[in-house]
């Protein structure tokens, strides 16, 4: 029996109460019969009632113990599900890892085949193919070579001499320092090592006195001469490179930089000779006598104060002449004012070609070797440093020409102002005339 139907049963239990009241009131007799038979019905009620209640309960406890064991397996289901996300994603880091690893592994390896390749290129090592095994039997082939040059000693090797000449002589290796002897001639010295692949040792330094060698030789203990700068210093001392050699490397952009170079040399030789072969400028209290021994420019303003009368013609003749002058002392130094500013242009304008050309040849054959991109970019610059020594001296001339034609233009001013102001002939004769 559930609750609503006691609640029911008790619902009408009270109905019949109250209609056993009302019956009582009316047939005493009868209520009584009555008010026993709904007692004892309340009384079954309340039995029922709680028995319902301890059903209740009991359901209450096994649905309470259902619940926490489902909440137990859910627990237990969360923790296995967390222990299988756990070690998927243990698997999935441990891939990433040797991934990652893998990965290192062949950039050690890529690094490691390149640094090979660069040591037997940089010793010009001779290999049957580009293939690893025989560049490590190359490399093995160099260190048991420097493992006996720990134990030197004499042996026979050609040479060439200075003149050219290939002999046979006695050579002494000892690290990267190597000396010859020869027997014929009493005659030794360093040696330097060729980059052909002949394999030949070209003399870097002959000894004036080669005694030491002999004893070096003979006795195997002596004093001799080295070179610590591994032939370096004698590379440098042996280097005369003439300055068209070394414009020559500037390559295409050298030649109009050094046509503008000669063009203003030769424009700026014209305007000095031309400057300094004027005539002196000096204005006295009384020019007329002084213009008539005058020449150039003020000859002319001489003239214009002889031909014109006082006044405004007098001006406007003075002022074309100095205009004209003008014109003449300023000419063509233009010219070198564009060469001191197109040159640095050229010259950066060479450099960048220069060095786009480096970085492609080193696209191509990468930059292995640090002394073929030093004299890429060494050959590069030299169109810069052509255009600055070229720009540097035009400009210094630009200023002193232009300064020097200003300050005549100035002079001329300052006698065609004072002419202005002087009385010509005309005037004097008209003078003459009303006196």
């Amino acid at each position: 029996m559930n609750s609503s139907n006691v609640l029911a049963q008790i619902i009408r239990q009270s109905l019949c109460a109250a209609l056993l009241s009302f019956v009582a009131l009316s047939h005493p007799a009868a209520a009584a019969d009555i008010s026993s038979s709904v007692l004892a019905d309340i009384k079954q009620a309340q039995q029922n009632l709680s028995n319902t209640e301890q059903q209740i309960s009991r359901q209450q406890q096994q649905l309470a113990s259902q619940y926490q064991k489902l909440q137990q397996q859910v627990q237990q289901l969360r923790d296995k599900t967390a222990v299988a996300r756990r070690a998927e994603d243990e698997s999935t880091l441990g891939l990433n890892q040797l991934t990652e690893r893998l990965k290192s592994w062949q950039d050690q390896q890529q690094y490691q085949q390149n640094q090979l390749a660069s040591f037997i290129r940089q010793q010009q090592l001779v290999t049957v193919d580009a293939s690893l095994t025989s560049q490590l039997q190359a490399a093995s082939n160099f260190a048991g070579a420097l493992q006996q040059s720990l134990y030197p000693a004499w042996h026979n090797h050609d040479i060439i001499l200075p003149s050219g000449e290939l002999v046979n002589a006695r050579v002494l290796q000892v690290g990267p320092v190597s000396w010859y002897w020869q027997d014929e001639q009493q005659q030794g010295g360093l040696l330097q090592h060729s980059s052909d692949k002949a394999g030949n040792l070209s003399v870097a330094l002959p000894f004036n006195d080669a005694s030491a060698l002999q004893q070096l030789q003979q006795q195997q203990r002596a004093k001799v001469l080295f070179d610590p700068s591994l032939n370096k210093a004698l590379l440098r001392s042996n280097q005369h490179e003439s300055a068209l050699s070394h414009v020559s490397k500037g390559g295409i952009w050298a030649l109009p930089i050094l046509a503008f170079a000669l063009v203003a040399l030769i424009i700026a030789l014209h305007k000095a000779w031309q400057l300094w072969r004027l005539p002196a400028v000096q204005v006295a209290a009384q020019p007329s006598a002084q213009l008539q021994h005058s020449t150039g420019f003020a000859r002319q303003l001489g003239d214009c104060a002889k031909q014109y009368p006082l006044g405004q013609q007098r001006d406007d003749a003075l002022f074309a002449v100095l205009q004209h002058s003008r014109l003449t002392l300023d000419a063509r130094l233009g010219a070198i004012a564009v060469t001191a500013a197109v040159a640095p242009l050229l010259g950066l304008l060479g450099t960048v070609s220069g060095m786009i050309e480096t970085f492609n040849m080193m696209t191509l054959f990468g930059s292995g070797d640090p002394q073929v991109v030093s004299g890429g970019i060494a050959q590069a610059l030299i169109t810069t440093e052509l255009g600055l020594v070229v720009a540097i001296p035009a400009l210094v001339l630009h200023a002193l020409l232009s300064r020097k034609a200003r300050n005549y233009y100035h002079q001329l001013e300052a006698l065609a102002l004072h002419i202005s102001q002087q009385p010509g002939r005309h005037t004097a004769t008209t003078q003459e005339q009303a006196a």
